[in-house]
């Protein structure tokens, strides 16, 4: 399998600013396989590699695939990549530029969106204007798809998470257990698993509101397995919101204090918008 022509100028650059970076110079690399003037013209962008060659080099650089693609996607300033487009919405969401995230809709935009990522702007947009939405259709084909996944992506995950107004609640739910048996996750970069136990909690939460207790059992156990020996005291006080808030609709535990002891942590740790937003939602149950 060949490096593709638009990944390879890209990838190369990536690997020769590795290489120089670690005063490593072509012939330690090139080896009868690969030669010296092959390297440097993949480095340049003027041929392909095979992906186990690329794999060959960064052992001999020290480096791991998973360390190489994490600096490959930090340099990477491609304006039309998924990354990039998930960035520009959440700016324009925080300034509320309904507008700027209509535009995306639009041939005239600087993004080529696809189909799924067409239905997520408009799923994105339906939060802020109830009047878009996007078709049953659009919906099914984007379920159909990650319910094909055998192995869910930073974009399928994006993906789901970005859509849990718009698809109904049995969908979401079944696809939220598909993510968590099948997210990529790895040690050096926990991205993945941080977003997940954000759409796992989430979930929860929606689950709670919609009295679905045995999905709640599950959902509790999967979390609880997801924190276990992280550090993310976003995610560990939303929990326990959320298990306050699970507790005071079964009538059972101390419910009401487990949410007031979650918004006073959210209180120290200076999150003001998430304490406003889960004050308002205690202050109803009362």
């Amino acid at each position: 399998m060949k490096v593709g022509n638009l990944m390879k100028s890209h990838l190369g650059k990536t690997l020769r600013k590795v290489r120089q970076g670690k005063q490593i110079s072509l012939c330690s690399v090139a080896d009868e396989h690969l030669s010296k003037s092959q390297i440097s013209r993949f480095e340049r962008g003027e041929s392909e590699i095979s992906c186990i060659r690329l794999i060959n080099i960064l052992d001999k650089l020290h480096i791991t695939l998973d360390e190489f693609l994490i600096l490959h996607n930090k340099d990477d300033t491609n304006t039309e990549s998924f990354a990039n487009l998930v960035q520009y919405i959440r700016k324009q969401y925080s300034s509320q530029n309904i507008n700027n995230i209509k535009c995306l809709l639009s041939d005239s935009s600087n993004y080529t969106l696809n189909s799924f990522e067409k239905t997520m702007v408009k799923s994105i947009l339906h939060t802020m204007d109830s009047t878009i939405i996007p078709s049953d259709e659009e919906l099914l084909q984007l379920t159909d798809y990650l319910f094909k996944v055998e192995k869910w992506g930073h974009y399928e995950i994006i993906l789901l998470g970005n859509c849990v107004q718009t698809i109904n609640y049995k969908s979401y739910f079944l696809l939220t257990k598909e993510m968590l048996n099948n997210y990529i996750y790895t040690s050096l970069n926990k991205t993945n698993k941080r977003i997940v136990t954000q759409l796992a909690i989430n979930c929860f939460i929606l689950s709670i509101d919609k009295e679905e207790f045995s999905n709640c059992s599950y959902l509790i156990d999967e979390i609880k397995e997801l924190l276990d020996n992280e550090l993310n005291f976003y995610e560990q006080t939303v929990f326990l919101y959320a298990t306050g808030y699970y507790e005071f609709k079964c009538q059972s535990g101390n419910g009401i204090k487990k949410m007031k002891q979650a918004l006073k942590v959210l209180d120290i740790l200076g999150e003001e918008k998430l304490k406003l937003h889960y004050t308002s939602h205690f202050d109803k149950l009362k």
